[in-house]
């Protein structure tokens, strides 16, 4: 009787374990071409900081694919489907204060690099690099910039 509470006292510890590793949220503190993302996951217990294991770039790489690297600081998660942390898979987990949204608006789709912002807005696409500002719509193009050079 004592070997099966043991068993079983063991078993709900590695139950615990793949539970709590199962989802993990934190910043990307590691980034390398080759390697992918290390994840900032708190404080270790020698006072350093605990990073996980390296992960692939969570983009999606079938008949459309995208290629949107991740930063440093973003907020990711990783999900361990069997608590492994070596066979996780990332996702995008949102904003933090160091890296606000750039819209507040829901109806918009925004992609910002740098000094370049690409919003679409219903039947509206507008590109903006510093004070140049392109729109297109379904009936029309309005550019605003200090020249405009058709050639």
């Amino acid at each position: 009787m004592f070997d099966v509470i043991v068993g079983t006292k063991l078993d709900l510890e590695m139950l615990k374990t793949a539970f709590a590793n199962a989802l993990k949220v934190g910043p990307v503190a590691e980034v390398d071409p080759a390697k992918g993302y290390r994840l900032d996951l708190g404080t270790a217990s020698d006072g350093g900081r605990h990073l996980s294991p390296w992960y692939p770039h969570p983009e999606s790489g079938g008949a459309t694919r995208t290629w949107v690297p991740l930063s440093k600081g973003q907020i990711v998660g990783v999900m361990n489907p069997a608590g492994d942390p070596r066979k996780g898979v990332l996702f995008r987990a949102g904003f933090s204060g160091q890296a606000p949204p750039p819209s507040q608006d829901l109806g918009e789709n925004v992609f910002t690099l740098g000094a370049v912002r690409v919003s679409i807005t219903g039947d509206t696409l507008t590109l903006t690099i510093g004070d140049t500002i392109i729109t297109i719509a379904a009936d029309r193009i309005v550019m605003d910039a200090s020249r405009i050079d058709i050639g």
